[in-house]
C-alpha cells in the first residue's frame, strides 16, 4: 500500500492518504481491462486482470471513503467499462457453476486450493467495484442494457443468502476443528463464505438500482418485478437476517466485511446491509412505475406486509424515513395497497445477452474441454507450478 500526500495546507504537517494505485497507472489499469470467456480463466493474462482488478477494487474504495476525488469512477465512466464489469462478474459466475464442481467433485484432496480460490475472490472484487461504483446515478446509467443482466446476476445472489441464513452455514466452527480441516472441506466452506459476501453486496447493488430506475432500460422494472419478483425475495432478506447469528457466548453481526460480537444495545443496531435492504423495498414499494403492473396477490400481501413487524422503535429511530414504509405495509397487509395488475404497456421487451452469449461461447470451445484444460490449471499442480503461484 502506497501513500500520497497532500500540501494543500503549508502551514500543517502534509496529510497522507492511503493508495492501491498511483496516479500515473490508472489509465493503463483501466485501458487494459477487457472481457473474457469462461475458457481464457487462469490463462497468464486473466490472472494479471485478477490483480488489477483488485488494485482498482482497493484504490476505488479508498478514494470513496476518504472523499478523495473519485478518480476511478471517472476514468472507468470515461472508457465505458462498466459494462464490462458486469460481463466479468457473470463470467466468473457461470465458471463457478458449470465448470468447478466437475474439478472438485472427485477430488478428495487439493493440492493448492489458493488457487481455485483466486477465481472467486476475483468475483468478489469485481462485484465490491461495481457496489462502489453504482452508488452514483452516472454509473448506473452507463451500465446501459447490461443493467438486466446485472439484475439477473443480484436476484440469484440474492437467492443463495437467503438458502445461507437459513441454513446453518453460519454456524460457529470448532477453531480445533478447522485446523484439522482436509483441503476440499476447507475450499467448499471458503465457497459458502464468498456467496455470503457476494450476496450482500448485491443486496446494496440492487438497493442502488431500484432508487435509479428511471435511468435504466424500460426492460429492467419488468425484469424487477415480474421476472425475479425482488420485493418478496428483499422481504425474504430481512427476515432472514442474514447479517446476524447466534453464538455460544451471545450474538454476532458482519461489520465491515467480518463477524463482530455485539452486546447490549449494539445487536440492535441497524447495520449498513440491513439499512440497504430497507432502502431497496422502500424505494420499489413508493416506485409508481414499478408498482403499476405488480400485481398484490394475497401472497404478496402477507410476505411483504409481515415486514411492518420488522420495523420497531429501535429501527424507526435509527431511520426514521422507514416511519413511512412502516404505514405503507400496514395498509398492504390488510388489502388496502394502491397496487393492483394493470396492462402492460411495454410492447417490446429485453432479454439479457451476457449469460447466453458466455454459455454459447463455452459451448463452442467445448465443456469437455475447457474443463480438462482448467483441471491442469487449478488442480494438477506440480509443487513448483504451486511454489511459482503462491509468490506470484
Amino acid at each position: 500500500m502506497c501513500y500520497l500526500q497532500s500540501e494543500s495546507n503549508p502551514t500543517r504537517c502534509k496529510m497522507s492518504y492511503p493508495c492501491a494505485v498511483y496516479p500515473d497507472e490508472v489509465d493503463y489499469f483501466v485501458e487494459s481491462l477487457r472481457k473474457f470467456q469462461v475458457a481464457d480463466i487462469g490463462s497468464e493474462s486473466w490472472f494479471e486482470q485478477n490483480e488489477t482488478v483488485l488494485k482498482l477494487t482497493q484504490q476505488a474504495s479508498i478514494e470513496a471513503s476518504t472523499q478523495q476525488e473519485e478518480v476511478i469512477k471517472e476514468k472507468l465512466l470515461v472508457e465505458g467499462k462498466l459494462p464490462l464489469l458486469v460481463h466479468e462478474a457473470y463470467c466468473a459466475l457461470v465458471w463457478r457453476i458449470k465448470v468447478l464442481p466437475k474439478l472438485i467433485d472427485s477430488k478428495d484432496q487439493l493440492p493448492a486450493s489458493f488457487v481455485l480460490y483466486s477465481v472467486l475472490y476475483y468475483e468478489v472484487n469485481v462485484v465490491a467495484l461495481l457496489e462502489t461504483l453504482l452508488f452514483h446515478q452516472t454509473c448506473c446509467e452507463a451500465i446501459g442494457d447490461s443493467a438486466l443482466d446485472l439484475i439477473d446476476y443480484c436476484a440469484q445472489a440474492l437467492g443463495l443468502l437467503v438458502g445461507y441464513a437459513n441454513s446453518k452455514h453460519n454456524d460457529i466452527e470448532d477453531p480445533k476443528a478447522l485446523l484439522q480441516e482436509p483441503a476440499i472441506d476447507e475450499f467448499k466452506r471458503m465457497k459458502l463464505e464468498i456467496d455470503f459476501k457476494i450476496g450482500l453486496k448485491c443486496a446494496t447493488i440492487l438497493s442502488y438500482l431500484m432508487n435509479n430506475l428511471s435511468v435504466l432500460p424500460l426492460s429492467a422494472t419488468n425484469r424487477v418485478i415480474k421476472t425475479h419478483d425482488v420485493p418478496c425475495l428483499i422481504a425474504e432478506i430481512l427476515h432472514a437476517k442474514p447479517w446476524l447469528r447466534r453464538t455460544g457466548k451471545g450474538f454476532e453481526k458482519f461489520l465491515e466485511g467480518q463477524w463482530t460480537p455485539v452486546y447490549g444495545e449494539d445487536i440492535l443496531k441497524v447495520t449498513k446491509d440491513e439499512a440497504q435492504a430497507w432502502f431497496c423495498l422502500y424505494a420499489l414499494l413508493f416506485n409508481e412505475n414499478a408498482m403499476r403492473n405488480y400485481e398484490a396477490t394475497d401472497f404478496r400481501r402477507k410476505e411483504i406486509g409481515k415486514c411492518a413487524g420488522l420495523l420497531n422503535d429501535h429501527v424507526l429511530d435509527q431511520v426514521p424515513v422507514l416511519s413511512q414504509l412502516k404505514q405503507f405495509l400496514c395498509s398492504f397487509q390488510m388489502g388496502s395497497g394502491a397496487t393492483g395488475k394493470h396492462q402492460d404497456k411495454l410492447l417490446l421487451d429485453e432479454v439479457p445477452e451476457i449469460k447466453e452469449a458466455l454459455l454459447a461461447e463455452a459451448k463452442k470451445a467445448g465443456w469437455k474441454a475447457i474443463i480438462d484444460k482448467h483441471r491442469r490449471i487449478f488442480v494438477e499442480l506440480s509443487q513448483e507450478e504451486i511454489g511459482a503461484m503462491a509468490k506470484r
